[in-house]
Formats: structure tokens, sequence, C-alpha cells
């Protein structure tokens, strides 16, 4: 009988942890998290240099001047990839 309801339970949170994982796939579809594809990819090796000007915040407002991007940073560990405003 205990085997029964251990079984029982771990079903329930399996069930539950499914649901949770469908709802937050559909709320980011809904909301459009990644729809925006980059016009522009910009490979940068690491190092130290200016600072550029700050930008307004959101993807689709870069200042005059710059476009939105794919940044691509290489540096010891691999790659690290950025969609953000670069200078044209």
């Amino acid at each position: 009988m205990n085997a029964i309801r251990a079984n029982r339970t771990i079903i329930f949170l399996v069930v539950a942890l499914v649901l949770a994982s469908t709802a937050g796939f559909f709320a980011a579809t809904a909301i459009g998290v990644g729809t925006q594809a980059p016009t522009l990819t910009t490979t940068v090796n690491v190092a130290t240099g200016p600072q550029g000007p700050p930008g307004s915040p959101g993807a689709e407002s870069c200042p005059d001047g710059s476009k939105f991007g794919e940044l691509v940073i290489n540096h010891p560990g691999g790659q690290t990839k950025i969609l953000t405003c670069i200078e044209n």
C-alpha cells in the first residue's frame, strides 16, 4: 500500500513539472522572446578599449550610426554571443 502511495506522489510531481514547463514555453512564445534576427554579426577578440556611447534600452532603439546585430566575443573559454547595438 505504501508503494502505491509513493508512486502516486511521484507521478503527481512529474505531471506538475510537465505542466509548469509547458506553461513557461507558451508564455515565452506569446511574449515573443527571441523573435528578432540580428542584421549584422561582428566578432571581437577580447582586449581593453574605449567604452561606446550609452544607448536607450530595447533592441529596436539603437542610437544613430549603429544597428542591431550579433556580437561574437572570442575568449579563452570559447565564444559568447550577444545581441546588441553595433556601430556602423
